[in-house]
C-alpha cells in the first residue's frame, strides 16, 4: 500500500512519521515479505523515537526499586 506523499498534510506529518519505531517493518508470510500495517491508533500507538529516547536518558537510569522509597531509584 502506497501512501500519497504529495499533499501538504502528508508533508507536514512526514517529520513525525519518520520517528515512529517500526514504521517500515516487514514480516515474512506464506505470500512473501509484507510491510506491517498498524491500524490501532485509537487504543494505543507505536513507539515514538523522541519519547522513547527521553525515557531512556532522563528517567531510565533512575528506575529500579519502585517498591521502596529509601533509595534514589525508588523515589
Amino acid at each position: 500500500m502506497q501512501i500519497k506523499k504529495n499533499t501538504s498534510l502528508e508533508a507536514h506529518f512526514e517529520a513525525f512519521r519518520k520517528n515512529i519505531i517500526g514504521i517500515d517493518q516487514t514480516f515474512t508470510t506464506p505470500y512473501g515479505e509484507k510491510k506491517i500495517l498498524y491500524a490501532d491508533w485509537i487504543a494505543s500507538g507505536r513507539l515514538y523515537r523522541p519519547i522513547e529516547e527521553k525515557l531512556m536518558t532522563d528517567f531510565g537510569p533512575f528506575v529500579a526499586n519502585t517498591h521502596t522509597e529509601t533509595t534514589i531509584t525508588g523515589t
